[in-house]
């Protein structure tokens, strides 16, 4: 009965471990690479020069946005659907989590007055000891 009292113990104290590091507050860096973008027939291109761990995404314009699709290109170059955001007045940002060299923005509900002028790719800062 003694040892299932040590592990059960063991276990809260390995979950309060885990939380408090899922719950520690991110520094997110801006990715300094040159980001390429391009409107096609199914929504706006943007890629990087090459694939990074993309952790957040700022969508950089005027206007609102509404109804809107995240997809990012997989290894085997296809696009996946990674968010579905329902909208918001730009700028703002997406957070996402994804290793990847392009991001599309496939438009569902079509508003005059927005327009994307620039996106902004964010990763995670590595810590330093």
């Amino acid at each position: 009965m003694n040892k299932w009292k040590c592990l059960l113990f063991i276990l809260v104290c390995l979950s309060q471990i885990s939380c408090a590091a899922l719950l520690t507050k991110q520094q997110y860096v801006l990715i300094d690479r040159p980001v390429d973008g391009m409107v096609t027939f199914h929504g706006e291109v943007y890629w990087l020069p090459e694939s990074a761990d993309i952790r957040k995404i700022a969508l950089l314009g005027s206007g609102q946005l509404q109804n809107f699709e995240i997809h990012v290109r997989d290894e085997k170059r296809k696009w996946e659907l990674v968010k579905k955001v329902p909208g918001g007045r730009l700028p703002f940002e997406i957070p996402l989590t994804a290793e990847t060299d392009a991001v599309k923005i496939i438009k569902l509900s079509r508003i005059a007055d927005s327009r994307i002028e620039t996106i902004q790719f964010y990763t995670v800062a590595e810590k330093r000891d």
